[in-house]
């Protein structure tokens, strides 16, 4: 007893029938694992499903290029763009980390009373003159700690004004950010046009100005007022100050709680000249260029995303048809099928089902992709044969879809215990294993030691049960995985043992789980472990982990040794998978980036 609390291990006490059966823990067993496979040195770069694109438009702009006008966009993935007017055709490659040439939005030059002035827009309004700097106009207040989203100068009546759309200062947060006309010779407020703004322009039209504005709606304020709806752009006239035209713009897509990530209210606007008639450009979270005739407030012309418009966040390989497919679900409220050799968009799955929201995929081997969704119940799909969600497995709750011993299983909770069932005919296998806690079936594994089906719990403790009896093995103490931020723990069979690798903060610890001892950690990376997933490459077994420094490492489960250099996966918050294809290991990532990444570990 003394040994095996020193290694960490407490047995539980065994009755008498049951020591017929092998006992825990298990002798130390282990043999010379020698793979064939070379180790690889490095990898290669991502290459990314689709091919490359933009993501959630930063910013749009004219730009005056030798002898034509271009479009240029920017995007979060951190490229500028030029297309080609007026059909936004793509113009050469695009420009890592370039940057739309503008100008300030708080500052503008414009003429009154025959000289030339500067205007800012701060907590005040203030006019001066642009050669000597001295103040020709009264002081306009426009609240303590104002943020001034943009500012524009036009002639309203033969008077310049100064159109200020702004949050109003500490005096108006929370509240609707609306467009405010000033008279800058007397410094008087010349009107307001009520809505909810991030932005406003003028353009002339018919030899008259107009404002446009991007509207906010009242997604995120419950105003009670019927403002243009979210992404639109609206034409004012400054003289009436009445909506005159609406662009329909970047509309954000319907969430199932209400609820619009920020990036969507973000859309980009800017206003140009092209042939001699007015032309509007907008950008944004739907990742699409649109080019507007300001004139007949018509599209001209619009650019088509090839993936995801929102965080992808859930993706699962499988097969059809012979070849090799990813399916991936995003919130924006599509299913996109892959082929994974060509790395092509070969379909899209768009409100096939009301209810697909949320969506989580399983790959089990020979069968077709299974996706979970979640709208005031749990649902579950299947991807048929003709590509629509067919709705499969009524009844079934929240667990782990996986496969045992060749057949598809659901590991679930059932009255507070987790417990295995055949997944075709629901019967049970083995008994109920008495896990408690909090969402208790995330942290269980079903694995084999040494020819036995057993169920593990990792959290403070790895606890080991016996899927057939229910009875409590042992158990591993000072584990230290909570389970509140880490990755799902995974096990391997290595050197002629069952390893449980397990995520302690920026460490992954590796588990014997025959005899309860720690074999190594695994260390290097800097911030928590976020995901931990095991297979091989050609006949060496490894592991993959990823943590919250953007880095996806590579290990040798044989000796622990680090694979390569690191992964950069970016964004920490996505999911990753391995998977196999023409005998090559290959890492899959997608994530809040809304691409799909693959690396080619070697085979």
């Amino acid at each position: 007893m003394a040994v095996l609390l020193v290694a960490g291990v407490v047995p539980r006490a065994s009755s008498a029938a049951s020591t017929a059966g092998p006992r825990w823990p298990y002798p130390q067993k282990f043999c010379d694992e020698r793979p064939r496979t070379a180790a690889p040195a490095g990898f290669g770069p991502a290459q990314t499903f689709g091919g490359d694109e933009h993501t959630n438009i930063t910013g749009v702009g004219f730009e005056r290029r030798g002898d034509r006008t271009v479009a240029v966009s920017t995007g979060q993935e951190g490229t500028l763009r030029a297309w080609a007017l007026p059909g936004l055709t793509p113009l050469g490659e695009p420009e890592r980390g370039g940057e739309i040439g503008r100008e300030t939005e708080d500052v503008r030059t414009g003429r009154l009373n025959g000289r030339t002035v500067r205007v800012t827009a701060g907590d005040e309004l203030r006019v001066v003159d642009a050669g000597t700097g001295r103040l020709i106009a009264p002081i306009m207040y426009l609240g303590e700690d104002n943020n001034v989203h943009a500012m524009v100068l036009f002639t309203l009546g033969g008077r310049l004004t100064a159109a200020v759309n702004d949050n109003g200062g500490d005096e108006n947060e929370p509240g609707p950010d609306d467009v405010t006309l000033w008279d800058l010779a007397s410094g008087t407020k010349a009107g307001k046009i009520d809505g909810d703004f991030s932005t406003v322009r003028t353009a002339t039209i018919g030899g008259r100005a107009v404002l446009l504005t991007v509207n906010l709606g009242t997604d995120r304020y419950e105003l009670g007022t019927a403002y243009p709806p979210a992404g639109t752009v609206s034409l004012w006239d400054p003289a009436t100050r009445k909506e005159i035209a609406r662009l329909p713009g970047h509309p954000p897509p319907a969430q199932p709680n209400g609820y619009t990530r920020l990036v969507y209210d973000q859309v980009h606007l800017a206003v140009g000249d092209l042939d001699g008639r007015p032309v509007a450009l907008t950008g944004g979270g739907d990742n699409a260029l649109r080019l507007w005739d300001l004139t007949t407030a018509t599209q001209l012309a619009a650019t088509t995303p090839i993936g995801h418009t929102d965080e992808i966040e859930s993706f699962a390989v499988a097969e059809r048809d012979g070849r090799r497919i990813l399916v991936s679900g995003g919130a924006d409220g599509t299913v996109m099928v892959w082929d994974l050799a060509t790395r092509q968009r070969v379909e899209v799955l768009r409100d096939t089902a009301p209810t697909v929201k949320y969506p989580l995929f399983t790959d089990i081997p020979g069968m077709k992709p299974i996706l979970s969704t979640w709208d005031d119940e749990l649902r579950y799909w299947e991807l048929g044969a003709t590509g629509a969600l067919e709705p499969i497995l009524p009844g079934l709750g929240a667990g782990w879809i996986l496969s045992f011993h060749g057949r598809p299983a659901h590991l679930g909770e059932e009255s507070g215990r987790v417990r295995l069932r055949d997944l075709a005919t629901r019967a049970p296998i083995g008994a109920p294993i008495p896990i408690t806690g909090e969402q208790p079936v995330t942290r269980a594994v079903v694995t084999q030691l040494a020819d036995r089906d057993v169920v593990i719990d990792v959290r403070n403790r790895i606890r080991i049960w016996d899927l057939y009896t229910g009875r409590r093995l042992g158990t591993i103490l000072d584990v230290r995985s909570p389970g509140s931020r880490e990755a799902r723990p995974d096990v391997a069979q290595v050197s002629c043992t069952t390893l449980v690798l397990s995520g302690a903060g920026p460490v992954v610890r590796v588990w014997d789980l025959r005899t309860g001892r720690e074999l190594r950690q695994l260390n290097g990376h800097d911030g928590t472990i976020v995901h931990i997933r095991t297979g091989v490459i050609g006949d060496r077994p490894i592991a993959v982990t990823t943590a919250e420094d953007d880095t996806a490492r590579v290990w040798n489960l044989i000796d622990g040794t680090q694979l390569g250099p690191p992964i950069s996966v970016d964004r920490r918050y996505g999911v990753i998978e391995l998977t196999y294809l023409n005998g090559r290991t290959l890492l899959i990532r997608a994530g809040r980036d809304e691409r799909i990444r693959m690396w080619d570990l070697g085979g």
